[in-house]
């Protein structure tokens, strides 16, 4: 029978939080789906840890290494499921986050991705995006707002967005992201169901000064494409309104410059305009 949910988890030298992350998987309130996991070249005790369990949802593929796109795309050649399901090897998903996610796709026909919020282990910070289409294409142009692993995406998407890709080095979600925002909707829920594990070792932290090159390639591509731009007004938070504004102008995109500067002017009216509690 055809899986509901294709879980994929790319992992290399995993071994001090693996354990921990697939049963955060295991233990979801939704059991119907496949977990893929990706050992790209693991050289520590992770193979010995998947080799360990006992749970025939569990697929294993081995690779490389050959780095995290190849391992993206491996795992998406062999999953099974209309909804794809990203996982990190070192973070936690809360038991609801999968069913939550797919429910609000499943309501959302037009959605093709949705996160919840998200909370950093360790470290009093949490993330929680608004549920608004054209509020987070405006947070694309700034940044990269949704944590990779928690994200749940229709395979159909992914497929028709080309899949992930290497031209931006560390940036592959980022650009993927932009491109299935040109046929669908983006969406997120206001409840924390992820919990993203920062440390040395982390992709994310590694490869820096590559990391920020191909980033504002990819920024300065984002500025010209008409699938974000058409959302560039309404921003009512003021601190994302100055943010557009000054990214604008340091793109020379000084036409757009205009618009965000009236999203700066609208927010702060629309501040003073709200009512103030009466003091006692």
């Amino acid at each position: 029978m055809t899986p509901r949910v294709s879980f994929i988890l790319p992992v290399r030298d995993g071994e001090p939080y693996l354990r921990e992350a697939l049963e955060s998987v295991l233990a979801q309130t939704v059991r119907d789906f496949e977990l893929l996991v990706v050992d790209d070249g693991s050289t520590d005790a992770t193979p010995a840890i998947l080799d360990e369990q006992r749970d025939d949802r569990l697929r294993v593929l081995r690779q490389g290494p050959l780095g995290l796109v190849a391992a993206l795309n491996l795992a998406i050649g062999k999953a099974e499921a209309p909804y794809l399901a990203r996982m990190d090897a070192d973070d936690v998903s809360l038991p609801e986050r999968l069913e939550r996610q797919v429910a609000y796709l499943e309501e959302r026909p037009r959605v093709a991705l949705v996160v919840p919020g998200v909370e950093t282990i360790g470290r009093d910070a949490t993330v929680v995006l608004p549920d608004n289409d054209a509020a987070l294409r405006r947070r694309l142009l700034l940044r990269n707002p949704f944590t990779h692993g928690s994200v749940v995406v229709r395979a159909d998407a992914v497929a028709r967005a080309g899949g992930y890709r290497a031209e931006y080095g560390a940036n592959e979600d980022y650009d993927l992201w932009r491109r299935i925002a040109r046929e669908w909707d983006l969406g997120a829920l206001p409840d924390v169901l992820y919990r993203y594990r920062e440390h040395p070792a982390a992709v994310t932290q590694s490869r820096v000064e590559e990391r920020v090159r191909s980033r504002e390639r990819l920024r300065d591509e984002l500025w010209r494409d008409p699938a974000l731009l058409r959302a560039l007004r309404g921003e009512r938070d003021p601190v994302e309104a100055r943010a557009l504004l000054r990214e604008a102008l340091r793109r020379q995109r000084y036409g757009l410059a205009f618009g965000a500067l009236r999203n700066v002017a609208s927010s702060y009216a629309s501040r003073r305009s709200r009512p103030t509690a009466s003091r006692p």
